[in-house]
């Protein structure tokens, strides 16, 4: 490597600053960084392209790894032999005169060229904007590619400095590249160098740590031994913030008692608190900091808002400051006019709150719920309400605000505010006490709401009421009986209401249909259910009725999922749980409810990170609201990726807290399906006696006739694994048969299709290998045509022979031929040939538009499709490659010479 590429080789020109003060020298390379750094490809990659580009720009908040970043991108260049200078600013450099000593200081060393041509400034530097016009001509004429990076420009504040930068961007020479780390957006032509393809944007999300980093970082550079489910945890509970981490790893109790230390964390943690106040909060104007104290008891926030809750005028210049210098921060909207703060940032915010004795917090929730109350927003407003210790409001304001919490399924809150009301014989509090009755079904304390709905009834008996609220009676009572699996008692309820609607609330028509159709999806009545679904018609955008737009796409999606159409399912879900993260937050009832069956479709396509992603932040909310299917799509799914993975120990876990749930709610179809997983468990551990046992109680459960699948069925699964682990596989074929018949004659294709694989061993065990094949083709063809891969592999190597059979067969070619080598590359096969596949159109301009580094929604715009349609192209990118990232896709897609 050239030494003036790795060294300070040629003498600076400017040794001392203004006044005859030195130079600091720690300024001209990066800040020593203690223990081992996490190495980040998929950022390196995006400043890959800074070669020809002039401007980098990596802007984040305090503790995001801006510097990190920095420092490792210089080590790169370094090792590849380019000339690059490094320079650390602060707010000592906020003069004209100083801020060129220094950036004079850092180029000069790293060519001679720049030397002698810029030796002549020695006897004194003219004016800031002559300095930088004689930089450009010198840079030009050297011709060789010198790059520059600058960190902490946020201490820049002299507009004439800015102004001077500005102009070396814009005319900069094509062998000049500027690498920028800074706080806050600067004052530079970003616009423009944008519209000109000539910057490179990394931002606070870019800078989060994902799921695969963060396991890494903890196993590697702390030294620390995490549980997938609390390496989850820990980057729920600090979206990705770096030093949130780092301080999670600083905890004395981290390493004997990891829970503990990661509860800390939740609440904020003294260290995180210290942080914050010496590095965010000291430095900030006084305004800022009283704003962000009052503004953090909102959970979302506009300018309106906080102005209301300030009690000042300046919400929207307060934002805009707030959000140019990414004091934790995000958007809500792509308007930019809704708002949230980090986790960890309100909570610290929260707990100075609390400590400042001139402020009334409870006047400043009652602030925010009359403003939320005058924007007819009444969920909200009746949590802040609560929270100003205010129970009781006017009936119409306390009606309101009970159904639009209802309405957004926010159930807790929803809970806890008419548990305390007072129990009056009026219409008011009656219809308050049917919201109470349903909220308790939809919590699965399925004996309080069928005591309250009996006390209901009686008033009913002897009191007029309107036909709306009667109609709500029986639909909650229907609710309540098909969440319990009385799914017949539950039709007898509601299949009458149908003649009663619309019956004058919509949200109440909305129950009827969605109770009765989930009724017919239990029993496999997939007609029924879609058809119950167009009686009545559906509010037009989600705002206007979230909860009931959230279960109907989980009915709707759950019946194509179960019969083999994983595409629609995956659109239903998608299309639903966007405007739910949007208008109530990952972490809300309706968003648990459809990230449950998403998992199982992430687990389908065998993409880990996004089954981790799904569940890491709603796991507690899955068990708290997700129905029954819900519920076993994810712990079917953990427990055996947990086996994929060969823990075990964890499989075990899982599917025991999932028997808890199913237990306390006497689902007896859960606990049947759960139980098979624990048979197919103890039979990978080779343990017979455990799994008869397992089925032995399996056996014992009251039969849930009707329902599909139901406990005999899942009986007759784990019967058959135990035969065909006991040699006998014309017998385990024989009780496959039946069970795979019933399904496909009910339309249960999914199910069908994940058992044809054993069915298939088990008659080739039999030695019918004709048989076997035949048996085994619809479930090859269901899952080359919807990306099935793990529910096909489950069956492990023993399948081995019957795909090879399969690919040798005339039924084994074309796509279904590539299909067939994915499957035997997964499960280990010695003919692992790469896979002879084909790309769309559209997946190959998808591909090449994530190699040049476009987010989803840049795709989207490019190709003038929907972002679900980007996400959908993906799925099949990721699906061909076997990839479950953007990063790993690259990779491959290099591999196969795709880019080329």
């Amino acid at each position: 490597m050239d030494r003036r590429h790795s060294e300070r080789r040629f003498a600076p020109v400017y040794s001392q600053g203004t006044c005859g003060l030195p130079l600091i020298a720690t300024k001209f390379v990066p800040p020593r960084s203690p223990g081992l750094l996490l190495v980040r490809p998929r950022l390196m990659a995006r400043l890959e392209p800074l070669a020809e580009r002039s401007l980098a720009l990596v802007c984040a908040g305090a503790g995001f790894g801006k510097t990190t970043l920095l420092a490792q991108w210089r080590g790169q260049l370094q090792e590849h032999g380019q000339a690059v200078a490094w320079l650390s600013l602060d707010e000592g450099d906020d003069v004209p005169e100083y801020f060129c000593h220094y950036l004079l200081d850092a180029l000069l060393p790293l060519h001679p060229g720049l030397g002698w041509r810029l030796g002549f400034l020695a006897a004194g530097l003219p004016s800031i904007d002559l300095v930088f016009g004689h930089l450009i001509n010198a840079v030009q004429a050297v011709e060789a590619p010198l790059y520059l990076i600058v960190d902490d420009y946020h201490a820049i504040r002299n507009p004439a400095i800015h102004r001077a930068f500005a102009y070396l961007l814009e005319h900069a020479p094509a062998n000049f590249h500027v690498l920028l780390g800074s706080r806050s957006l600067p004052t530079l032509p970003l616009s423009r160098l944008r519209s000109r393809n000539q910057l490179i944007e990394v931002d606070t999300n870019d800078l989060r740590f994902n799921l695969c980093e963060a396991r890494h970082y903890f196993a590697d550079s702390a030294a620390l031994t995490l549980s997938n489910a609390q390496t989850q945890r820990l980057l729920e509970l600090t979206e990705g913030w770096i030093t949130g981490m780092q301080m999670a790893t600083l905890s004395p109790s981290i390493k004997d008692n990891p829970a503990q230390a990661i509860d800390s964390l939740s609440h904020g943690g003294r260290l995180v608190g210290r942080y914050l106040e010496d590095v965010v909060f000291e430095p900030l104007p006084a305004a800022v900091d009283d704003f962000l104290m009052r503004t953090s008891i909102l959970d979302r926030f506009c300018a309106e808002l906080c102005d209301a809750v300030t009690g000042r005028h300046d919400g929207h210049a307060m934002l805009d400051w707030i959000e140019r210098h990414n004091l934790f921060v995000a958007a809500l909207d792509d308007h930019g006019q809704w708002f949230r703060y980090h986790h960890l940032f309100a909570e610290t915010l929260q707990a100075r709150l609390r400590r400042r004795t001139d402020l009334d917090i409870a006047a400043l929730h009652e602030r925010a719920g009359n403003w939320f109350a005058g924007q007819s927003l009444w969920a909200e407003a009746t949590r802040h309400a609560l929270a100003a210790g205010k129970v009781e409001s006017a009936p119409g304001r306390a009606g309101l605000g009970a159904q639009s919490l209802a309405e957004r399924g926010d159930i807790d809150t929803l809970l806890g505010w008419l548990q305390q009301l007072p129990i009056t014989a009026d219409e008011h509090r009656i219809s308050l006490q049917l919201n109470l009755a349903w909220a308790l079904a939809h919590r699965f304390r399925f004996d309080e709401s069928r005591r309250l709905l009996g006390e209901l009834r009686r008033w009913f008996a002897v009191h007029p009421a309107r036909r709306d609220l009667r109609v709500k009676l029986d639909a909650v009572a229907a609710i309540c009986e098909a969440f319990a699996e009385n799914v017949q008692t539950g039709i007898a309820l509601a299949e009458p209401l149908l003649a009663q609607i619309p019956c004058g609330d919509s949200w109440v028509d909305g129950l009827v249909c969605n109770v009765l159709s989930y009724c017919h999806l239990v029993l496999g009545q997939h007609e029924e259910a879609q058809a119950v679904q167009r009686h009545t018609l559906y509010p037009g955008a989600p705002t206007e009725n979230l909860f009931v737009t959230v279960h109907r796409a989980f009915i709707l999606g759950q019946s194509h999922l179960r019969q083999g159409d994983l595409r629609t399912a995956e659109a239903c879900f998608l299309q639903a749980m966007e405007s739910a993260d949007r208008l109530t937050g990952p972490q809300s009832s309706g968003s648990a409810t459809l990230a449950a069956s998403l998992a199982e479709l992430a687990y389908e396509h065998g993409d880990w990170e996004r089954l981790d992603a799904l569940v890491r932040q709603r796991g507690l909310q899955i068990d708290r609201v997700a129905p029954l299917d819900g519920v076993l799509s994810v712990y079917r799914a953990l427990s055996r990726r947990a086996l994929a993975e060969d823990d075990g120990v964890q499989a075990r876990l899982l599917l025991q807290h999932g028997q808890e749930i199913a237990a306390q709610r006497r689902w007896n179809r859960l606990q049947a399906a759960l139980l098979a997983e624990q048979v197919r468990l103890q039979l990978q551990r080779d343990d017979l006696a455990g799994a008869e046992h397992m089925l032995r109680r399996i056996e014992m459960l009251k039969s849930d006739e009707g329902t599909i699948p139901g406990c005999r069925h899942y009986a007759r699964i784990a019967r058959a694994r135990l035969l065909l682990a006991q040699g006998l596989g014309l017998a385990a074929a024989d009780c496959l048969a039946g069970v795979v018949a019933e399904f496909e004659a009910r339309g249960q294709l999914l199910e069908a299709a994940r058992l044809r694989p054993l069915w298939a061993i088990a008659l080739w065990q039999g030695d019918e290998r004709d048989a076997a094949v035949a048996t085994l083709l619809p479930a090859l063809q269901l899952g080359q045509r919807e990306n099935l891969l793990c529910s096909l592999t489950d069956a492990g190597r023993a399948l081995l022979p019957l795909l090879s059979r399969c690919a040798s067969a005339e039924a084994g070619s074309g796509e279904l031929a590539g299909y067939l080598a994915i499957l035997r590359e997964r499960l280990g096969g010695d003919d692992c040939a790469e896979p002879p596949f084909s790309l769309s159109e559209r997946e190959s301009q998808t591909l090449r538009l994530v190699a040049a580094g476009q987010s989803n929604k840049e795709i989207a715009r490019t190709l003038d499709i929907s972002v679900e349609t980007v996400k959908w192209h993906l799925k099949n990118l990721y699906g061909k490659l076997q990839v479950t990232s953007r990063t790993r896709a690259m990779s491959r897609a290099r591999e196969l010479s795709l880019l080329e």
